[in-house]
């Protein structure tokens, strides 16, 4: 049994259902009253992030349009009270009172680095892909599904004709380099390469080949990468290398 379900009595999927009602049935903006408020802050007093505002008697519940990783812009739940804001975001919620066991992964050395620069890269590029955001009319057409986007649908900047993970590994090649061969610095959520020069390579790379359109969220998830995988060679590997002398981070 789950928090949610001995609160509740709903599983999973009926509450994700619940919550996405709620999200889906105001405008952003609008200011919860009534039932819909009591459900999200009985919710939120339950969870460990977010309790303590949720208790506050003076908090006031809001649906935003919050700004999120990879230039997108999502409808979601806001607590407030005065200058204090906190989403809520709907996914992080589900899980706070549904846990889902975690199961360990088996992932080398080398895989888990390949996805740090692979993340490093396209935190690098974000603003690229905000600007190309702003500097959309709606409404427009989404090129995967057909369908007129609108102001408040869920959308994407989708990389079209090249894909990310391509383009990412076709820069590496022409630089004759493997994932492996890339050391990172900085905070864990904000890491660029050490290599300064081959950094601002990469940003500009990505400015000059890159082409973007903007596409339904549900269209674009569905459709993933195309099917196109980085060869397992171009990860590379630390085989070779003396552990001791093996600094990926600073």
């Amino acid at each position: 049994m789950t928090l949610g379900r001995d609160t509740f009595e709903l599983n999973k999927t009926e509450f994700s259902e619940k919550i996405g009602r709620i999200i889906k049935n105001f405008r952003a903006n609008s200011k919860l009253v009534g039932e819909p408020k009591e459900f999200v802050l009985r919710c939120c007093r339950l969870t460990e992030r977010w309790s303590k505002l949720a208790n506050d008697p003076e908090v006031v519940v809001y649906l935003r349009t919050i700004e999120t990783a990879g230039a997108r812009r999502v409808k979601m739940i806001s607590l407030e009270r005065g200058t204090t804001k906190q989403p809520v975001p709907k996914a992080k919620l589900v899980d706070e009172l549904y846990p889902v066991k975690r199961i360990a992964t088996s992932a080398t050395p080398e895989e888990k680095h390949y996805n740090a620069v692979k993340a490093a890269m396209r935190g690098g590029i974000y603003y690229q892909l905000k600007a190309y955001r702003d500097s959309i009319n709606l409404p427009t057409i989404c090129c995967i599904t057909g369908k007129k986007i609108i102001p408040g649908h869920k959308t994407d900047v989708d990389h079209i004709g090249v894909t990310f993970s391509e383009l990412a590994d076709k820069f590496l090649c022409e630089k004759c380099l493997k994932y492996s061969d890339v050391v990172l610095k900085g905070p864990p959520t904000a890491k660029v390469f050490k290599d300064a020069a081959l950094w601002e390579q990469w940003v500009m790379y990505h400015l000059e080949h890159a082409r973007f359109a903007l596409t339904l969220a549900s269209g674009n998830r569905s459709k993933g990468a195309d099917g196109y995988c980085t060869p397992e060679d171009l990860i590379g590997s630390f085989a070779k290398e003396d552990p001791e002398d093996l600094a990926l981070d600073f």
